[in-house]
């Protein structure tokens, strides 16, 4: 599904490098798309977007799918926003409440990152007879 907006953002991408803008806007155009096709269109964005001398791409979507492997670039930025009625108003955020809870449930660890490795429990606890 979702063949028209397939080949309208392929289209309007073969266009990018005529007309010279610092940045482009894309809103909903996977909606209607089926998951096939949306992983398509998402890695030719990330692909026709990243490099110091690509436009920035904004894509405006009220849903995403999961396992995106082109959001791993380093060149890619996702910002989530939730509005709605079951959101948390301002000043219901706790954000240093929210991190011990966090760090609780790792229990201290660091979470699994590129160039970091999170520390086995073995490793902890000679950490700790160290510390003692």
């Amino acid at each position: 599904g979702g063949e028209r907006s397939v080949s309208t953002i392929m289209f309007l991408m073969a266009l990018q490098d005529m007309v010279k803008s610092p940045f482009r806007v894309v809103d909903e155009i996977n909606q209607g798309m089926d998951e096939r096709n949306e992983r398509i269109v998402f890695k030719r964005i990330v692909e026709n977007s990243v490099g110091p001398t690509r436009p920035q791409y904004f894509l405006i979507t009220p849903k995403l799918l999961q396992g995106l492997t082109a959001m791993e670039h380093e060149d890619v930025t996702v910002l989530f926003v939730f509005n709605g009625p079951y959101n948390l108003k301002p000043g219901e955020w706790d954000l240093p409440g929210f991190l011990r809870k966090r760090k609780a449930l790792l229990g201290d660890e660091e979470p699994n990152r590129p160039g970091k490795q999170a520390k086995s429990a073995a490793a902890r606890q000679g950490d700790e007879a160290r510390v003692q």
